[in-house]
């Protein structure tokens, strides 16, 4: 059986560095600062969108950024970012 190279990964992962340099507000500032991190991804449904959404939760960070794959250019596309932490403090300051 012949065995294929990891190619879909690696677009995976390179999709992921570039909505992390995309999305995360003031990214020049964090390079230095931020810690190397820890990668969770699921799967999951969003009313009313026909591609399904990969959810890339990078624990050490604790950023979440939401992509799909689009079959026409044959690319990621980012979706969504939430930094977790600010969420948290957020959600503690409200209570």
């Amino acid at each position: 059986m012949k065995r294929r190279p990891p190619i879909a990964l690696l677009t995976l992962n390179a999709a992921l560095l570039g909505t992390l340099a995309t999305f995360a507000p003031g990214a020049e500032a964090q390079q230095a600062a931020r810690s190397r991190g820890r990668y969770g991804i699921i799967s999951g449904w969003v009313m009313n969108c026909d591609p399904e959404m990969a959810y890339i939760m990078d624990e050490t960070n604790q950023e979440v950024v939401a992509v799909y794959w689009d079959e026409r250019v044959k690319q990621f596309i980012g979706q969504g970012y939430r930094n977790m932490a600010n969420d948290a403090a957020s959600f503690q300051t409200n209570r």
